[in-house]
């Protein structure tokens, strides 16, 4: 058989491939894909850790923040971009945190 025959069948091999125009969807939906839990409210003890690390919040630090997102707790890494106390919120790379969300902050040593 001849390497022009091969090419031959591999194209026509490829005609009966499965066509996957969604390309990248379903590990996308995968990755957006988180299990639906209630928001917990802190113990008095647990509130004056938060308040603490909310306390000692700078700009430009870098920082892992465990929050809720609305539907469950969503861990973030990133470098504070603001920080409001007026608005009670702060900003990881573009995306703001209400205080009152914030389940735990941990600065990053360098």
């Amino acid at each position: 058989m001849s390497s022009r025959d091969t090419g031959r069948r591999a194209e026509r091999a490829a005609q009966f491939m499965p066509f996957a125009a969604l390309t990248g969807y379903y590990d996308l939906v995968r990755r957006r894909e988180h299990v639906c839990e209630p928001r917990r409210d802190p113990g008095e003890e647990d509130a004056a850790r938060i308040s603490a690390e909310l306390a000692s919040l700078k700009r430009g630090q870098l920082v892992r923040v465990t929050h809720y997102d609305g539907t469950a707790y969503a861990e973030r890494t990133g470098v504070v971009s603001s920080v409001e106390p007026e608005f009670r919120a702060f900003s990881i790379a573009r995306e703001r945190i209400s205080f009152d969300d914030v389940w735990s902050i941990v600065p990053i040593s360098s």
